[in-house]
């Protein structure tokens, strides 16, 4: 007698092997797309350095992305506690985590780095080898992300000549719903911004997604950073065209905004960036203290805006 094909058994039968076939295509696909999907992430993120030290969507396309990063940039990874130029200690740290690289520089990353629970566990004190990352104490954590990688990527905008023209800073901290992550690039002075981007977020759209927006983000550039030795530089509420130091804040998304504050002031001071650039503007010296100029109260210049490249939606 043969199988009833509608019998419950052979139903099962069906939808199990339907599944695993299913399965075992999607999980193909993610491997074989994988290299391809990593490709295009450091091709969005390097589009995004270049808009964001000025070049135009236009002079991109004609260059290409690739072509036109590696002619004008030079990549180094840093670290976070001196300020000091420091690949080869990155690389042996991040090989004593699991993560062999190759090539340190394009392959490091830093956000992995500061999320990977083998890198919270060194930081928590549970090992003795060499940390990764740096738990931040409440009152340091002043953009809520926790834990700050060892080590970060700067990125230098240079002339023919090779002089440095901007500094490009990779930048997060938390809005109303989620980790923004972008880009801040300064002049050479470390005293005036000359752009600001976001290459993911999902704040929501028409009020906390208006970190997106070309036209806000136009208003970053020329504005001043440091206000005598402390970050000045600050997102507030209504018109802060005449404020060297204020950018507008975003209508209906208060925490939004105050969290792109907190983001810049962490980034800026002394548990960010703040060693790299008292080195530079000291040429080089050991110091660690962040020394400004005086505030400045001239009026800024705005550059063309940057174009968003990734949206955000909650």
């Amino acid at each position: 007698m043969s199988q009833d094909k509608d019998s419950l058994a052979n139903t099962f039968i069906v939808a199990t092997v339907l599944c695993l076939v299913c399965a075992l295509v999607v999980s193909a696909a993610a491997v074989v797309l994988k290299p391809m999907q990593k490709r295009n992430a450091q091709l969005d993120r390097k589009s995004n350095i270049l808009r964001v030290t000025g070049f135009t969507n236009d002079e991109i396309r004609e260059a290409g992305v690739e072509e036109l990063f590696n002619q004008r940039f030079e990549a180094t990874i840093i670290d976070m506690d001196t300020g000091e130029e420091a690949s080869e200690a990155c690389k042996a740290a991040m090989s004593s985590a699991g993560k062999v690289l190759d090539d340190v520089v394009t392959e490091y990353d830093q956000l992995w780095a500061s999320k990977s629970k083998k890198g919270e566990d060194w930081a928590e004190g549970n090992d003795n080898r060499t940390a990764i990352c740096r738990k931040l104490e409440k009152k340091e954590d002043k953009c809520g992300i926790k834990y700050r990688e060892k080590y970060s990527h700067v990125f230098k905008l240079k002339s023919a000549d090779g002089k440095v023209e901007r500094y490009v800073f990779p930048v997060r901290g938390n809005g109303l719903w989620s980790l923004m992550q972008g880009y801040l690039a300064v002049e050479p002075d470390f005293q005036t911004v000359a752009g600001l981007t976001f290459y993911e977020q999902a704040e929501t759209p028409g009020l906390g997604g208006e970190v997106m927006n070309p036209q806000w983000k136009k208003k970053w550039a020329g504005k001043q950073i440091f206000d005598g030795d402390k970050v000045g530089l600050k997102v507030i509420k209504g018109d802060q065209s005449s404020n060297p130091y204020g950018v507008d804040g975003l209508a209906g998304a208060t925490i939004t905004s105050d969290g792109v504050s907190n983001m810049t002031k962490y980034w800026l001071g002394p548990s960010g960036f703040g060693p790299y650039i008292a080195k530079q503007k000291s040429g080089g010296s050991s110091s660690t203290a962040v020394t400004t100029p005086a505030a400045v109260t001239t009026p800024v210049v705005e550059t063309t805006p940057a174009e968003p490249v990734l949206g955000g939606s909650q």
